[in-house]
């Protein structure tokens, strides 16, 4: 693999990382935003669409995700790309009908009200497994067979950075597209971060070809699929349990799960719901808040490595750890007091805490590598 050509190859697959990220975070962002301003007040229906979208994460994305071991590359591709934009579809068709019939008819009581719930949630549901879908069919698959070893470092960094540029600067232009409506229409804004988000899957479906037309070596692989997928579910829920906690970094990688187990996170529909409809922050502010929150985490990419080289990793790690629990515990102190300025400290200080939550992110990450057996 020569340098021109492996440099065109990481061009093309860095080119969909950013269109892919910007996109999926624009719309992250933006569809409880639109809950919360047709439905005003009730952020129960955007805390129950979160949650069921995260659990059928949880249930679903290892079955779906199992298919890319059982095709090969450009069919696994085109159906995580496919599977995105139906949801998008759908979801942005189930945001306008609701828009259309009114907040009244949005009750349990309802039939009518209950289906276009039900057609968001899936909406959502298909455009989050399939983000998910193509993440590892990309970064966990494509990227490793494209690229020499020696290269992958720098070159999973630079995914990471454009993972966390995306985090900063979508929800900012989404924030600032938001806020336009028009009298007949409230949901123009949010529309056009739609049609944003349904746009990019055009060019990064036609990045892939390419990479897949200048590389037909990448399309077909030999899938490598072992015995204990013929075992029942609670057989492979128990073995993986059990090799697991055999694992070294066992611990460390549950620690790293509660950690995300929080409704803190600036990027996470349930704070972002609640700024707008507890502290009812403009748009623009929500956005520049989830936005600052990926560049919070884009500081503790530069900290890490100063840390780690001084106190180790596993020290350099216990460092943000506490950094984190210390902003935290202060944050919580700010959000008990009803005062304009003590809820800007709650802001800040959930920013900073992002330092630290990145930090161990990638301490837990490097531990991973370095303790994990290889086979």
């Amino acid at each position: 693999m020569n340098a021109g050509f492996s440099l065109t190859l990481k061009n093309k697959l860095l080119i969909g990382r950013i269109l892919t990220r910007s996109g999926d975070q624009a719309w992250d962002f933006a569809v409880p935003i639109a809950i919360l301003k047709l439905l005003p007040g009730e952020l129960q229906y955007a805390a129950f669409y979160y949650f069921l979208i995260k659990l059928s994460n949880s249930i679903l994305l290892p079955r779906v995700a199992s298919i890319i071991d059982r095709i090969n590359r450009f069919k696994a591709a085109r159906l995580g790309i496919f599977i995105q934009l139906l949801g998008v579809i759908i979801g942005f068709s189930s945001l306008i009908a609701i828009a259309s019939v009114g907040p009244k008819i949005m009750n349990w009581n309802s039939l009518k009200g209950v289906l276009l719930l039900v057609s968001l949630i899936f909406g959502g549901v298909m455009s989050s497994i399939g983000s998910n879908f193509m993440d590892i069919a990309i970064a966990n698959d494509l990227v490793p067979s494209s690229l020499p070893k020696g290269e992958l470092p720098s070159f999973n960094s630079k995914l990471r950075q454009i993972d966390l540029f995306t985090e900063f600067g979508s929800p900012i232009l989404a924030g600032l597209l938001l806020i336009i409506e028009l009298d007949s229409f409230m949901l123009f804004g949010f529309s056009l971060v739609a049609i944003w988000n349904l746009i990019s899957f055009f060019p990064e479906f036609w990045l892939l070809m390419l990479v897949f037309k200048n590389n037909p070596s990448l399309v077909n692989k030999v899938a490598l699929i072992d015995n204990t997928q013929k075992a029942t579910f609670i057989k492979k829920l128990s073995d993986g349990w059990k090799s697991f906690f055999k694992e070294p970094i066992s611990i460390v990688a549950i620690a790293y799960a509660c950690l995300w187990l929080s409704v803190l996170s600036p990027h996470g529909v349930l704070l972002t719901g609640f700024l707008k409809d507890g502290w009812s922050l403009p748009e623009w502010g929500i956005g520049l808040f989830r936005g600052l929150g990926g560049f919070f985490g884009l500081f503790a990419t530069i900290l890490f490595p100063k840390i780690t080289k001084k106190y180790g990793v596993e020290d350099g790690s216990r460092i943000f750890l506490l950094f984190q629990l210390v902003t935290v515990t202060m944050a919580l102190g700010c959000f008990l007091q009803d005062n304009l300025s003590f809820q800007i400290a709650f802001l800040v200080l959930i920013l900073f805490s992002r330092v630290g939550l990145y930090g161990f992110s990638l301490g837990e990450m490097q531990l991973r590598q370095l303790k994990i057996k290889k086979i």
